[in-house]
């Protein structure tokens, strides 16, 4: 039996997200196959998708003694550490960029690159941000390195040179998220559009928001953002230049909310300037609800004929794009099956077969 040794790194960051969800989803097919098992490397977690999982450390003595963020993340890299020097394993893969295994490790590993934001727009972060950086280290030392677009591909293998032959394109594959105990989700009211996630700069909130405020009065309706926070200081003081804080509002969503918000809106709007994948995109798809996107790096390869595309650096394609939803000069209901069709595309079968596939060819 092949046995896959991950370590805690987006299960210490993420309550839930893209790159928790995926490795979770990972994991989830390699407990039920006969050729695979694996070890988290975890001590414990706050991450939805797998907290109902057995641990080694009960629920109630680590809540009693680590309460703070922090701690939990150094505790899980001490075990994570303690696990690559200890258990026995064929395959190390990690959850995310930080090097700290490296004088650890004593098997290859796989790294999944999930994008190249930091990389392609450096200005939008803080130079202490050495996420570049470790990211370039592991990527020179994997034994073999997993992209999650042809995008991701294309952008990886332009700034590093890697060859073909190191490199599989893995898509994501959606699965629904099940058997998560959260409180029942309440259907919002209609008439809004969907905004999900983080707002920093290269997601081009600001721009959209412009875009979309004209439309919020010509149509009565408003803009719910899911997650990302609470707007901060300057979010408010440019929702209030724009005259619209009575039309806009931040709600927390568990997954369920997130889905019954999904199945309501108007319609998802994805402005970002960049993405490595763009998984809310297959989210929209699952829950029937047309879908306007950015037609830069990866969006038109998960989206295909089931969205509508803008240019996001133009608020004139933003408006307009949006727009033709809104007015139902675009087929709505076309584009929900349409987006059905395409999600069909993005299983998880076909994710954990290819992904295996790069598992095998390194033992």
């Amino acid at each position: 039996m092949i046995k896959i040794q991950f370590d805690h790194q987006a299960f210490s960051m993420q309550r839930y997200g893209g790159i928790s969800r995926y490795f979770a989803n990972i994991q989830k097919y390699l407990a039920n196959s006969n050729e695979f098992s694996y070890d988290r490397g975890l001590l414990f977690t706050n991450n939805a998708y797998i907290k109902d999982q057995k641990f080694p450390l009960p629920e109630w003595l680590w809540r009693a003694f680590i309460t703070k963020d922090r701690k939990i993340f150094k505790y899980n890299r001490k075990y994570s550490k303690y696990c690559m020097r200890n258990h026995d394993y064929d395959i190390f893969h990690p959850t995310y960029y930080n090097p700290y295994f490296l004088s650890s490790i004593k098997k290859p590993f796989v790294l999944t690159v999930h994008d190249f934001i930091h990389e392609l727009f450096p200005e939008y972060f803080l130079p202490s941000d050495d996420t570049a950086h470790y990211k370039s280290l592991l990527i020179k030392k994997a034994a073999h390195i997993i992209a999650i677009s042809q995008s991701t591909k294309n952008d990886l293998q332009k700034i590093y040179d890697i060859p073909d032959d190191k490199v599989s394109l893995v898509y994501h594959g959606y699965e629904p998220v099940i058997g998560i105990n959260e409180p029942e989700a309440t259907a919002p009211g209609p008439g809004y559009i969907l905004f999900v996630g983080d707002r920093p700069a290269y997601k081009n909130f600001f721009k959209w928001i412009t875009a979309v405020t004209p439309l919020l009065t010509k149509y009565g309706i408003n803009i719910i953002c899911a997650g990302g926070g609470e707007f901060t200081k300057t979010e408010l003081d440019f929702i209030n230049r724009l005259n619209i804080q009575n039309k806009i509002s931040q709600v927390r969503a568990t997954e369920a909310m997130l889905a019954s918000l999904y199945q309501n809106a108007l319609l998802f709007a994805y402005p970002s300037l960049y993405e490595g994948f763009g998984f809310p995109i297959l989210e929209a798809f699952a829950n029937s609800c047309p879908v306007a996107v950015s037609n830069t790096s990866c969006f038109t390869e998960v989206g295909g004929d089931a969205a509508v595309y803008f240019d996001p650096y133009s608020i004139e394609s933003m408006q307009m794009s949006i727009d033709g939803i809104l007015s139902k000069a675009v087929d709505t209901e076309k584009m929900r099956t349409a987006g059905s069709m395409q999600l069909s595309r993005f299983t998880m079968e076909s994710c954990m077969q290819k992904t295996t596939q790069v598992y095998r060819s390194l033992v």
